[in-house]
């Protein structure tokens, strides 16, 4: 039966027939760098996160050498972001991985692993848009600490007489429309590097099952 899926699996990949081929041999072939939905979603991932060091390095820095080192704490929020994407990704490279295990039962793996890589893509969506309302606050909250208002000022000034760049209302009208594009841009950028794999493998499955 194990073989039987194998083959089915080595067909569906588009990679020719598989009939006159051992079971080791196959193991070897999906281990290989193919074209296949397992493997494309493993490119993308490690894509991803070279995308996110180039982007988050230069704001890092920004934040530390800038301003006189008075926003060091922004900084560190990124580093904290990039610390848990980090496990994020590692966490799914591990699923990934399972996958591909030679070892291991190919129907039951398969639809575990893809249950689990749902919950961390819907996670990830989630997660992704929830962090943009945070990361606003805590970095308006340190702009405010590292840049008070003038000693003596009364509480009118403190709200209407401070630059425009730090006035909570420029925050919350830039917070609201950033919040919602970028939930859409997660749930666009999520089905494009993994959805539409997740899909493939989905199928694939529901094939084997009705064989």
């Amino acid at each position: 039966m194990e073989l039987d899926s194998l083959k089915y699996v080595w067909r569906t990949l588009g990679s020719g027939p598989a009939h006159d081929k051992s079971p080791e041999e196959i193991r070897a072939l999906l281990r290989q760098r193919s074209k296949g939905p397992v493997e494309k979603m493993r490119r993308n991932l490690t894509g991803e996160l070279l995308l996110i060091l180039v982007t988050y390095t230069p704001a890092i820095l920004f934040y530390f050498l800038g301003f006189e080192g008075k926003l060091s704490g922004i900084g560190w929020l990124f580093i904290l972001l990039l610390g848990i994407l980090a496990v994020y990704f590692y966490r799914k490279h591990r699923i990934l991985k399972a996958m591909q295990c030679s070892g291991c039962d190919l129907r039951s793996s398969l639809r575990q692993q893809i249950d689990t890589l749902k919950r961390y893509t819907r996670f990830y969506i989630r997660a992704g848009t929830i962090m943009i309302p945070i990361m606003t606050i805590l970095s308006w909250l340190i702009i405010r600490w590292k840049f008070p208002p003038a000693p003596g000022a009364d509480l009118f000034y403190r709200i209407s007489g401070m630059p425009w760049w730090q006035h909570p209302l420029t925050w919350l009208l830039l917070l609201i429309p950033l919040t919602a594009g970028v939930y859409f841009l997660n749930v666009w950028y999520v089905g494009r590097l993994y959805g539409q794999h997740i899909r493939k493998l989905q199928d694939l499955l529901r094939e084997m099952d009705e064989e």
